[in-house]
């Protein structure tokens, strides 16, 4: 007599497979947002007013070339910002670009790795942006205002007061160029009201 053996199941709880659905999902959200940015790119430099690249995770390859084309490679790091910007009036720098459905970002979004070559950039006085679309409608804040006294995520309204909205091209992308002026100047408004508040 043979006995029958049920599968093994491995036992998911409710609360990780939220977190897991959460995070499959930013991940779709960004890669389409991103490719948007890579379209109206194409389009900045074929007028000549800014080269924008994709900056991809890294890997280091670890193996030939199959029969089939394909290599293995591995992870060697943590990834910096999406994308490096070079400006026709000189200026450049990194930016990020996030998208979520819902109606907030949290601050931890941008993570360690991106965090720390923003700041970088802000502090040698290059462009460091972050690039956000809640709700199908995009923002433009400078790295610098990317903070909250007193919450850990910020809304649409937190968004236009610290940064400001982008408006779209005739093919729903979001035109940042034309944004990057008054960015940089809201986000110099914002810390200036949170450092007279402090004092």
């Amino acid at each position: 007599m043979t006995r029958k053996l049920k599968p093994f199941m491995r036992r998911t709880y409710p609360s990780t497979t939220k977190k897991k659905q959460a995070s499959r999902e930013a991940q779709r959200s960004g890669a389409n947002a991103e490719s948007l940015v890579e379209q109206v790119a194409t389009h900045y430099e074929a007028r000549m007013l800014a080269r924008i690249r994709k900056r991809y995770e890294p890997y280091k390859r670890v193996g030939g070339a199959g029969r089939n084309g394909m290599f293995k490679a591995v992870n060697i790091g943590s990834s910096g910002p999406d994308f490096e910007i070079w400006l026709s009036d000189g200026r450049a720098g990194l930016m990020e670009v996030k998208s979520r459905k819902g109606k907030r970002i949290p601050l931890s979004a941008v993570g360690d790795a991106q965090a720390c070559d923003l700041t970088r950039m802000s502090y040698w006085g290059h462009l460091s942006l972050v690039l956000v679309r809640l709700e199908s409608r995009w923002y433009l804040v400078d790295y610098r205002a990317w903070t909250h006294v007193s919450k850990r995520s910020l809304n649409a309204d937190d968004l236009k007061v610290q940064g400001v909205e982008v408006e779209l091209t005739e093919y729903d992308a979001p035109d940042f160029i034309n944004a990057i002026d008054d960015a940089i100047e809201a986000a110099d408004r914002y810390l200036d009201d949170i450092t007279r508040e402090e004092t």
